[in-house]
């Protein structure tokens, strides 16, 4: 498989990505699990990209091929998004949320931009699927980032406003 490479924070992160138990894996246990699911999302997309640069649509297997790197990306988004509203709904502030949910519109925006450089090369591999799937995560994501900013600026409620119920 790839290494993918990622600067999180100001920090550089390495992940190897391939099977157990013969590879060697390099990552640095101070990065945040989202960190991680960042940069296996954008390997995820690169190598889509990759394989959709180097492979012929023509060729025998090709196809096949490509379509398990967009179904990678496909599951990766959509396991992105349950992990990001999972968390996000657990932040103790909106403005946590949000975050979560600015990096859940970039990994969209990510996979878009893949996606349609090759849905016109490959479009019997449900590129066209991922393209519409990419763009609803987005904009729901979007929408959820806007919405927990609004929230996080709102201001709070004085002291005493609400009575405290026994």
């Amino acid at each position: 498989m790839t290494d993918c490479r990622g600067i999180v924070a100001g920090k550089t992160k390495l992940i190897r990505l391939e099977s157990w138990p013969t590879s060697k894996y390099i990552v640095c246990v101070t990065a945040d699990i989202s960190d991680y699911l960042s940069l296996v999302n954008e390997c995820q997309i690169t190598e889509m990209q990759k394989a959709g640069q180097d492979l012929i649509p023509d060729a025998v297997g090709s196809l096949e091929v490509f379509s398990e790197h967009v179904r990678n990306v496909e599951a990766a988004l959509i396991h992105t998004y349950q992990i990001t509203a999972f968390v996000a709904v657990r932040e103790p502030g909106p403005q946590h949320a949000a975050k979560h949910w600015k990096e859940m519109v970039r990994i969209c925006e990510r996979a878009l931009t893949a996606t349609k450089e090759l849905r016109d090369k490959f479009p019997n591999c449900r590129t066209p699927e991922l393209y519409d799937l990419a763009l609803d995560y987005m904009l729901e994501a979007q929408k959820r980032f806007h919405e927990n900013l609004q929230d996080s600026e709102c201001p709070s409620p004085p002291e005493g406003l609400f009575p405290k119920t026994p």
